[in-house]
C-alpha cells in the first residue's frame, strides 16, 4: 500500500466520523424541535378537552340552579314554608312539597343529582324516600354542624359531592337549607376515570373528587402553572384541573427513533441509487469513452450531474411555488362561493388578502354572453388588463368564477367615486379593445372576513340589476335602492324561463310564469311613476323572445307582432293583458312553424350522429351545423328528440356498441369504446354500467383481462 492510499484512506475515514457525528447532531436537533411541537400539541389539546368537559359540567350546575329555583318558586313550597296553616293543613302541605321534591329528584336524578330541603324550625329533611329528623339526617355532616358560618358547605361522602347551602333570597326564613347531593359518576361523568386529578374549592380549602385522603392546599396550585381553574357561578366555587405529567422523555426517546428510521431509509435509498443507478451510468460512460477512471475525470462528470439535478430541483420549485398559487385560490373561491367554511382557508399564511382591514368583493361579468365570439381569448386578455390596475398599487385577490365571469376581494382604500372612475376605465378599455362589454357589480366595505361568502351574495344578487340598469358599467350596492327597485322589477331568472317556455311553445306554463311576474309583491306595490319602467323591462323582454324568434326563422317579420303596443298603455291591468296576448301570440306561432319544420330538424339530428358519434362531440358542435345559438339548440334538442344532448347521445353510442358486437364478438373492450366516440375505456364502462345496469364485459361475456 503506496503513500497515495493512506492517505485517501484516512481522508475517508475522517469523513465518515465527520458525516456520523454531523447525523447524530441534526438527528438530536430534529428530535428536540419535534419533542417541541409535539409536548405544545398536547398540552394545548389537554387545555382544549379541560375547557370542553368544563362547558359540559358548567351545564349541569346550571341545570341543578334552575330545577332549585323551579322548586322554591313552586306552590307546594310556598304553601308549606311561608303560609300559616292549622297542624292538619301543614301535614297535608308537608306531603304535598314531599311529592314535589320526589317527582323532582326522579326525573333528574338521570343526571345523578338529588335535591334536599332541611326545615331548621321543624328540625326534618326533606328527601326523596321521605322526611327525616334533621339530627339523624346530619350525623354524617359533622362539619357542617360545626361550622359557625354555615352559609354555604361542601363536602365529600364516599362517592357523593354534598352542597349544603342557604338561600339568602328567603328573607324572612334563616332556617331553610338546601342539601344537592352529586353522584360522581353520574353528575362528573365527563371524568370519572381521572377523578383524582380534579378538585372543587370549598371556601379556603381544596376537596378531591376522587380521593378524599388526597391533600393539597392553594398554595400547591400556585406552584402547578398547568392547573386550570373554572368557576361555577350559581353556587360561588371553583373547579380546579391539574393536568397529568406530560412525559417530556418518552416523547423525545419516540421522535429519536421516529428520525432515525426516516434517516436509515434514506441512507438505504441513497445506496441503492448508488449501487443500481449511478456505478451503471459510471460504467456505461468509461466504455463509451466519456470519462476514464482517473478522479479528475470522475468529478467533472458528477459535477455536471449535479449541475442536472440542481436544475431539475429549480424547475420543480417552481411548479411546486404554481400549484401553491393555484391551491390557495381555489380555497378562497370554495370559501367565497359557499362550497367550504372559513377553516378551508385560515391555514393560508401567504393570502395576505384574508389578513386586511376592510375590503370590497367585486364581479366583473360578460353583460350579454349570446353576442360575443371567440369568448376564450378575449376573456383571457380582459383579465391579464384588470390586473394590471391593482396587482403594484393595492391588495387584490382574482378569482376565476367560471367562463363569462370574474371576481376580486379588493382592500377597500378607494372612494366610491374613485372606484366608479377606475372601473369606468377599465370597462371601457376592455370594450374598446376586445369588443367585450363587462358589468362591474361593487359591494359596500367589509371587515370581517367571515363575511366573504355573504358579500359575494350580494355581488351576484347586484348582476341581477344589470339589464334594468344597461347603461351603467359599474353599479353600487350603496347606490341601489332596493326597496324601490322590487317595485319594478323581476328577476333575470323569471325572465329566462318566459322565454324558454314561450319558444317551447307550452302555453300552460307560459301562463304560470305570467302568474309569478305579474301576482308578485313587486307588481302588486307598484307605483304610479315606477310603470313606465316596468313596462320598459316587458318590452326588453319581448325584444329578446323576437332575437331567439329571428334565429329560429331569419324571414320573419317581427313587426306582425306590434310589441311598441304595449308602451302606450298606462294601467298595469291593461299592460298584463296585452303582454300575456303578444306572449301567446308567439307561442302560437313556435307551434304552428315548429310542427312543419320538427321532422326535418330531426332528420338532421339523426344525420349529424350518424356521422360523428364515433368522433369527440359537443351541443356546442350540433348548434354549428344547425346555424342556432348554443341555447336555443339545447331547447329544440330536447324537444324534437325528446331528452337531452348528453343523455340521448351516449344511449345512442351504447345502441352503437351492441351492433358491432353482434358482428364481431373479438373485439376487446378498450376497442369497442373508441369505435363509438369514447377516449377512454373507464368513461365507457362507467356510462355503460349507469344505463344498462351491468358492466360491458358481463353484458357482452367478455373476460375481465380482456376488459
Amino acid at each position: 500500500m503506496n503513500i497515495n492510499e493512506r492517505i485517501k484512506i484516512k481522508l475517508e475515514n475522517r469523513t465518515n466520523r465527520i458525516i456520523c457525528f454531523g447525523l447524530t447532531l441534526l438527528i438530536l436537533i430534529l428530535s428536540s424541535y419535534r419533542t417541541y411541537i409535539v409536548f405544545k400539541d398536547k398540552e394545548k389539546n389537554e387545555n382544549i378537552r379541560a375547557e370542553e368537559i368544563y362547558k359540559s359540567i358548567d351545564k349541569k350546575f346550571n341545570f341543578l340552579n334552575m330545577t332549585i329555583y323551579d322548586l322554591k318558586t313552586s306552590k307546594e313550597f310556598n304553601d308549606y314554608f311561608f303560609e300559616k296553616n292549622k297542624l292538619q293543613n301543614k301535614q297535608y302541605k308537608k306531603l304535598k312539597l314531599f311529592d314535589e321534591l320526589k317527582k323532582t329528584n326522579t326525573i333528574y336524578g338521570i343526571i345523578g343529582c338529588s335535591i334536599n330541603i332541611i326545615d331548621g324550625n321543624e328540625n326534618i329533611v326533606f328527601t326523596s324516600t321521605g322526611t327525616i329528623d334533621k339530627i339523624e339526617y346530619l350525623k354524617g355532616f359533622s362539619k357542617f354542624l360545626n361550622d359557625e358560618n354555615r352559609k354555604r358547605v361542601i363536602l365529600k361522602d364516599k362517592e357523593k359531592i354534598n352542597i349544603i347551602f342557604k338561600d339568602d333570597n328567603l328573607f324572612d326564613r334563616d332556617d331553610i337549607f338546601w342539601v344537592a347531593s352529586l353522584n360522581e359518576n353520574d353528575f362528573f361523568s365527563e371524568i370519572k376515570l381521572e377523578l383524582d386529578n380534579w378538585y372543587i374549592t370549598n371556601k379556603d380549602k381544596l376537596i378531591n373528587l376522587g380521593d378524599s385522603n388526597k391533600k393539597l392546599s392553594f398554595d400547591d396550585i400556585e406552584k402547578k402553572r398547568r392547573a386550570k381553574t373554572f368557576v361555577i357561578p350559581y353556587f360561588y366555587e371553583k373547579i380546579i384541573y391539574i393536568p397529568p405529567r406530560i412525559s417530556v422523555e418518552s416523547i423525545f426517546l419516540n421522535e429519536i427513533l421516529k428520525i432515525t428510521f426516516i434517516f436509515g431509509v434514506l441512507l438505504l435509498l441513497i445506496n441503492l441509487i448508488k449501487y443500481f443507478v449511478v456505478k451503471p451510468i459510471k460504467k456505461l460512460a468509461i466504455n463509451l469513452g466519456y470519462m476514464s477512471d482517473t478522479n479528475e475525470k470522475e468529478l467533472e462528470y458528477i459535477e455536471h450531474k449535479i449541475e442536472e439535478i440542481n436544475l431539475k430541483n429549480r424547475d420543480l420549485e417552481y411548479k411546486i411555488s404554481d400549484m401553491r398559487v393555484y391551491q390557495r385560490r381555489k380555497k378562497i373561491k370554495d370559501y367565497l362561493i359557499g362550497l367550504t367554511e372559513k377553516l378551508g382557508i385560515v391555514a393560508l399564511e401567504d393570502a395576505k388578502i384574508l389578513k386586511i382591514k376592510k375590503y370590497r368583493v367585486i364581479i366583473m361579468e360578460i353583460f350579454d354572453i349570446d353576442s360575443v365570439d371567440n369568448i376564450f381569448n378575449k376573456f383571457n386578455l380582459s383579465k391579464e388588463l384588470m390586473m394590471k390596475y391593482f396587482s403594484e398599487d393595492i391588495l387584490c385577490e382574482e378569482i376565476d368564477i367560471d367562463y363569462k365571469s370574474i371576481a376580486f376581494i379588493l382592500e377597500d382604500i378607494f372612494t366610491t367615486e374613485e372606484l366608479q372612475e377606475i372601473f369606468n376605465c377599465i370597462v371601457t378599455h376592455i370594450e374598446r379593445n376586445y369588443s367585450l362589454r363587462f358589468t362591474a357589480a361593487i359591494t359596500k366595505g367589509y371587515e370581517n372576513m367571515e363575511d366573504l361568502p355573504q358579500a359575494y351574495r350580494a355581488a351576484k344578487k347586484l348582476l341581477d340589476y344589470k339589464f334594468v340598469f344597461k347603461e351603467k358599467k359599474v353599479i353600487f350596492q350603496e347606490l341601489l335602492d332596493e326597496e324601490n327597485m322590487n317595485k319594478y322589477y323581476y328577476p333575470i331568472e323569471l325572465e329566462a324561463k318566459l322565454i324558454l317556455r314561450t319558444l317551447s311553445s307550452n302555453e300552460l306554463s307560459v301562463r304560470r310564469t305570467l302568474d309569478e311576474i305579474f301576482d308578485s309583491k313587486n307588481s302588486k306595490e307598484i307605483d304610479k311613476k315606477y310603470l313606465k319602467e316596468f313596462t320598459g323591462l316587458l318590452y326588453n323582454t319581448l325584444g329578446r323572445i323576437f332575437i331567439q324568434l329571428k334565429e329560429m326563422n331569419k324571414e320573419i317579420d317581427i313587426k306582425i307582432f306590434n310589441a311598441e303596443e304595449i308602451l302606450q298603455l298606462s294601467e298595469l291591468e291593461k299592460i298584463r293583458e296585452k303582454f300575456e296576448e303578444k306572449i301567446l301570440e308567439i307561442c302560437k306561432y313556435t307551434k304552428v312553424k315548429e310542427s312543419s319544420d320538427n321532422e326535418s330538424i330531426k332528420i338532421k339530428i339523426e344525420k349529424f350522429l350518424e356521422e360523428n358519434y364515433m368522433v369527440d362531440i359537443s351541443l356546442d358542435n350540433l348548434a354549428d351545423y344547425l346555424g342556432h345559438s348554443f341555447k336555443y339548440t339545447s331547447v329544440l334538442f330536447k324537444k324534437v328528440m325528446g331528452d337531452n344532448f348528453k343523455n340521448y347521445l351516449n344511449i345512442y353510442r351504447l345502441e352503437k356498441a351492441k351492433e358491432f358486437m353482434e358482428y364481431n364478438k373479438d373485439l376487446k373492450i378498450k376497442e369497442l369504446a373508441e369505435l363509438v366516440g369514447y377516449n377512454s375505456s373507464n368513461t365507457f364502462i362507467r356510462i355503460f354500467r349507469k344505463y344498462e345496469g351491468v358492466s360491458p364485459g358481463k353484458y357482452f361475456g367478455i373476460g375481465e383481462h380482456e376488459e
